[in-house]
């Protein structure tokens, strides 16, 4: 009986008996169909798979032709009977026939089935459209139709009903007479159907209906826990939509306070907070990202970190390296970067397993390498960045909204080792990667914004390499026609005007053009108007600033202009989280204007922040050496030589950092050119401290900086071989063949034995 085969006879068998002028004699269909219904309940209730409602679907059906309900399965027959009882009358009985396409609605719900579905939102307009509208029982059966119709989009996906549903409830609006709890209910069903509507046709006026609706229900008083509770979520995911269409920041704030009051501070989340969490820790990213705020990405981090111990999907792991990425930028916390990594490669593996695209975890996976190369140099790092962009690119298809994005920071990565390596084949596939991007037909101006951005930095690569003024002034062009696309109050505007500023310094170094330091100055000060004052990229935008106005008052000395500059740089490092060292850019570029000024103790003050940034184990090596170089120039112009030769020692020793060990030989090479001076200078500044021997030794130091990564490891292999004779042998027969290959030089010993 369970095989479909038999169903399907017993259901033709049925159909022809209920046919009229059946012949005398035929068997009775009563029969025929109390056993079709059982056999379709019994197949419903053993259903392992998602089409059980199907079954359900058609246990029903058949009971309805069943005389009576006696013969359908025994938990169908008050259902069976309902139906009958309405329909016995002429017309039919309204209260009765409401009922039933309640219960219809209800199964529908809790199993999923379509047609019980259908015939419950069929009977609730019958019985709407055969009441006035100024009967007291109409705007109940509006609020029943509201809520099927919601039930329907759970089900289906989509509702023919919505339109409707919305009209006649909001007519029903000023019509309930129901206890408090009923009426935030349907309140609430109402600004959820609004919503709904939104994912199908976005309108902001759907929104702000649902927010005014939702809102009104929370407020009523005397509401059960749980149903201000669903309010409360449904409130603020209204709230967060309109954010994410509108841009409102206010909204976000709402959307965190009242989140913020339903989700559990601890414990485990569970099926009924998973979802507002989501939402929740969604926002907190959000109002992260555009407020100069530690613990709101905090939260963000904890609560994605419940979400992924509870749920462990791609997803979480995703959205949680995301949020820890966000910290890190607040924090310099190096150890986020890496539990980042961690998350992304985790989610790049899970969507694998499940077969799934894993494109959106390897363009993660790309930035946060392409992050941890920018903080420690790791060319591990930078090529692996290069290879998840690249990767995250292949796999995303042409018409994918995120493909823009994920160009840009495969373009971002190529960028980061043509700028460190003055890589050709870099600097053009870069280009090549923006060029596509910016071909893209339905990308936003936001969007074009930041190509035409990245675009302008790698032409800020090309000049490094080959220093040509038309590649700065083409990025200054490209900077300006970002930020045309971009409308006054835009949140990245005044970071972006920030990197124009950069553009037009750099003008001024390479052209002495001083209509380009007068640019500089005036695009300082309007993107300081522009970017808010809790934006966490507003440091770098003081500090760019700060640059202008203490090169323009080396040009025409001004010490409003270097007051001005210090006080910008101050503001700046003010805006730094606690914990972390100093910014050692942010200490340099204040030096510089400190020393400027010209007073003792401001020229004290400017060696202070050379000496800090120089000795920050934290600061990146380039940063470092130009700190100790700034330090020991300067100690030695006002005669302090010993302090000179300090800095100046630590900068020689620093040059086997700028150019370390995991650089490939080029990268050394490149980093070296910039720094070839310091060994000079350092063993000039200890002559003049009256130390030739230091002087020597400096020299000794500072020589041969790629030749001494070669043969810094002889110490340690006589070390090795009075414990090891064995491994030093092989190692110095592996140094031999790296000779052959890196200087040409001949050894008889075969080097893989």
């Amino acid at each position: 009986l369970f095989q479909p085969k038999t169903s399907h006879r017993l259901q033709e068998l049925l159909e022809w008996l209920v046919e009229p002028m059946k012949e005398p004699g035929s068997p009775p269909a009563a029969r025929v169909a109390a056993l079709l219904a059982c056999i379709h309940w019994a197949r419903w209730q053993h259903s392992r798979s998602g089409d059980g409602g199907v079954e359900l679907d058609r246990a029903i059906l058949v009971s309805h032709l069943l005389r009576d309900g006696q013969g359908a399965p025994g938990p169908l027959r008050p259902l069976v009977r309902l139906g009958q009882r309405a329909m016995q009358s002429e017309p039919p009985d309204l209260l009765l026939l409401q009922d039933y396409a309640g219960l219809l609605v209800s199964l529908a719900e809790r199993h999923g089935c379509e047609g019980a579905l259908g015939e419950g939102l069929r009977r609730l307009t019958q019985v709407l459209e055969q009441l006035s509208e100024d009967d007291p029982k109409w705007p109940s059966v509006a609020a029943n139709l509201c809520a099927a119709a919601l039930v329907e989009c759970e089900v289906t996906g989509t509702s023919p009903h919505i339109d409707r549903a919305l009209d006649v409830t909001r007519k029903a609006l000023g019509g309930f007479d129901l206890p408090s709890g009923d009426l935030a209910r349907v309140l609430n069903q109402f600004g959820r159907l609004l919503v709904t509507r939104h994912f199908e046709h976005p309108r902001l006026a759907d929104l702000d209906e649902a927010i005014e609706i939702q809102t009104r229900a929370s407020e009523l008083e005397g509401v059960p826990v749980t149903i201000v509770r669903r309010v409360l979520t449904d409130l603020g995911h209204a709230w967060y939509l309109r954010h994410l269409q509108s841009g409102r920041r206010d909204d976000l704030d709402r959307v965190i306070n009242v989140l913020s009051a339903v989700v559990p501070d601890r414990g485990e989340l569970g099926t009924e907070f998973q979802p507002i969490a989501e939402v929740l820790a969604s926002a907190l990213g959000d109002r992260g990202s555009i407020r100069d705020s530690v613990r709101d990405p905090q939260r963000a981090v904890a609560l994605r970190r419940r979400l992924t111990v509870e749920l462990g999907r791609s997803h979480d792991h995703l959205e949680l390296a995301r949020m820890q990425e966000l910290l890190y930028e607040r924090t310099g916390r190096s150890e986020l970067l890496d539990e980042s990594v961690h998350h992304y490669e985790k989610a790049k593996a899970l969507a694998e397993a499940d077969g799934i695209s894993s494109s959106a975890a390897l363009a993660g996976l790309a930035w946060s390498l392409h992050l941890r190369f920018e903080r420690s140099g790791d060319v591990a790092d930078r090529d692996g960045a290069i290879a998840a962009g690249r990767l995250s690119v292949a796999s995303t298809p042409q018409g994918d909204g995120a493909l823009g994005r994920r160009l840009a920071i495969f373009a971002a990565a190529l960028t980061a080792r043509a700028t460190s390596t003055g890589s050709t084949p870099d600097l053009n596939d870069g280009l090549a990667v923006i060029e596509r991007a910016l071909a893209l037909q339905d990308e936003s101006d936001s969007d074009r914004a930041i190509q035409l951005f990245n675009k302008s930095a790698l032409m800020g690569a090309r000049y490094a390499t080959g220093k040509d003024p038309e590649d700065i002034r083409r990025q200054i062009t490209l900077c300006h026609e970002a930020l045309d696309l971009l409308p006054d109050g835009h949140p990245k505007k005044g970071v972006y005007r920030a990197n124009l500023v950069g553009a037009y310094l750099e003008l001024h170094r390479s052209t002495d053009d001083t209509s380009a330091l007068e640019f500089a100055l005036t695009a300082g000060d309007l993107a300081l108007s522009e970017i808010p004052a809790d934006h966490p990229r507003r440091g770098g935008v003081l500090s760019n600033h700060a640059v202008a106005l203490t090169r323009s008052a080396e040009e025409e000395y001004d010490e409003a202009k270097l007051r001005k500059a210090v006080r910008l740089s101050t503001e700046a490092l003010g805006l730094l989280p606690e914990g972390p060292p100093p910014d050692a850019r942010l200490l340099v570029n204040r030096g510089s204007a400190l020393y400027l000024c010209g007073r003792p103790e401001d020229r004290v003050l400017a060696l202070q922040d050379w000496r800090s940034a120089a000795l920050s184990d934290a600061a990146p090596p380039d940063v470092r050496m130009a700190a100790a170089t700034g330090w020991g120039r300067r100690s030695g112009e006002l005669g302090r030589w010993d302090e000179a030769v300090r800095a100046y020692t630590l900068a020689v020793d620093l040059l086997t950092s700028v150019a370390g060990l995991h650089l490939e030989r080029e990268d050394q090479e490149h980093q070296l050119t910039n720094w070839s001076h310091v060994t000079s200078d350092a063993a000039a500044t200890a002559l003049e401290a009256g130390d030739p021997e230091k002087a020597l030794e400096l020299l000794e130091a500072g020589r041969c900086v790629q030749w001494n990564h070669q043969l810094r490891n002889a110490g340690e292999l006589a070390l090795l071989a009075d414990k090891r004779p064995d491994l030093a042998a092989k190692a110095e027969r592996v140094t031999a063949a790296l000779g052959v290959m890196w200087f040409g030089t001949r050894e008889s010993e075969d080097w893989r034995s």
